[in-house]
């Protein structure tokens, strides 16, 4: 903010690294003519393999075996003709799409625009249609970014209408989901289990019953990190500096009203 204070007559662009952006986003930025940038897309392999391997945890009770409760442990499930629904198809969700309908899972889209007919898609719905369709899902993940529109869109209404025995992962940002509800329907027994990378707040605190439960999953807000995602970023910033620098048009431009 002061930054932006001290040079607005004179800045052009911000560029950001990661593709969280949401912090960055005070009114002054939002309303100014400051172009912005992002690292959006470019996570989509990393962490949607996080996604795969925090629903493979649970469906092959990996959650059970690790924390030695073998003997309570549900039978292992197929994802083979299972219903996942996907919150949010940029650049991770569309990945998660792809990979998990290579294991025969049917695809539910749903996203605030349209997104383009991948072969993959079995159906798709508008946001504000959510829970019509959320009670088709077998399993519910969230790749959605952060916005007004999506704070808190997992809470009490979309966690009544998932049907019992759902799998929720979440791999976007811990205030997309409402925490005290998510605990309150796993004490219902609404999960077969629930994997997280993200939590709000985070991370939470060491006694919290989220972290007892042995069908939750939780892992330290890693999906991004893999051996090619810095070398991603710096490319995308080499990018823009080449196009910025010819009068070429910028990639990954932010709408920062929208937020994403």
């Amino acid at each position: 903010n002061k930054i932006l204070s001290q040079t607005k007559n004179t800045l052009e662009w911000v560029h950001i690294g990661g593709a969280g952006i949401e912090e960055y986003l005070f009114p002054e930025f939002v309303n100014s003519s400051v172009v912005l940038t992002n690292g959006k897309i470019i996570q989509g392999p990393e962490v949607s393999d996080h996604a795969i391997a925090l629903l493979l945890s649970i469906t092959r009770n990996l959650n059970y075996i690790a924390k030695g409760k073998t003997s309570i442990m549900p039978r292992p499930i197929e994802l083979r003709g299972k219903n996942a629904l996907i919150l949010g198809m940029g650049g991770i969700g569309s990945l998660i799409a792809e990979k998990l309908s290579s294991f025969g899972v049917n695809i539910i889209a749903v996203d605030q625009k349209l997104i383009p007919m991948y072969s993959f898609i079995n159906e798709f719905y508008y946001q504000k249609d959510i829970e019509k369709v959320m009670p088709k899902a077998d399993v519910v993940i969230s790749a959605v970014p952060s916005t007004d529109s999506s704070n808190k869109i997992f809470s009490n209404s979309l966690f009544e209408k998932m049907k019992n025995g759902v799998i929720f992962i979440n791999i976007s940002r811990g205030k997309i989901v409402d925490t005290d509800a998510l605990l309150r329907y796993l004490k219902k027994d609404k999960f077969l289990g629930v994997g997280l990378d993200v939590t709000d707040p985070e991370p939470l605190d060491m006694s919290h019953d989220l972290l007892k439960d042995v069908r939750v999953i939780i892992t330290p807000h890693i999906a991004g990190l893999s051996e090619y995602n810095r070398n991603r970023a710096l490319e995308v910033l080499h990018t823009n500096l080449k196009n910025y620098i010819l009068n070429y048009p910028l990639i990954n431009i932010v709408n920062k009203k929208l937020g994403h």
